[in-house]
């Protein structure tokens, strides 16, 4: 974390179908437990990962690294929790499901 109190992580999406509707789901149902402001970056393109629509417009393929980028009181739990999301592949455990 640098002074600001800015998390940078790079992060690669797994799924085979890059970041579609399930991975995206779980994105924004995570975001949503954090104050902090979280974006991802590819190619140019930037998402609040809070907003469906924006991650979409992302369009990340499979293999694809992002910038990963929180800011906040709780950023660093934040940058844990979407960083988590990614090197698992999007998997999901039971009593995570609703």
């Amino acid at each position: 974390m640098d002074a600001e109190g800015v998390v940078c992580r790079k992060v690669r999406v797994i799924p085979e179908d890059g970041l579609h509707l399930r991975p995206l789901q779980l994105l924004v149902r995570k975001a949503l437990t954090f104050s902090a402001t979280i974006t991802l970056t590819f190619d140019d393109r930037r998402a609040d990962v809070k907003s469906a629509f924006d991650l979409m417009l992302l369009a990340a393929p499979t293999g694809a690294i992002l910038c990963l980028e929180t800011s906040g009181s709780d950023a660093v739990a934040a940058a844990d929790a979407i960083s988590e999301l990614f090197e698992t592949g999007f998997s999901i455990s039971g009593s995570e499901i609703r």
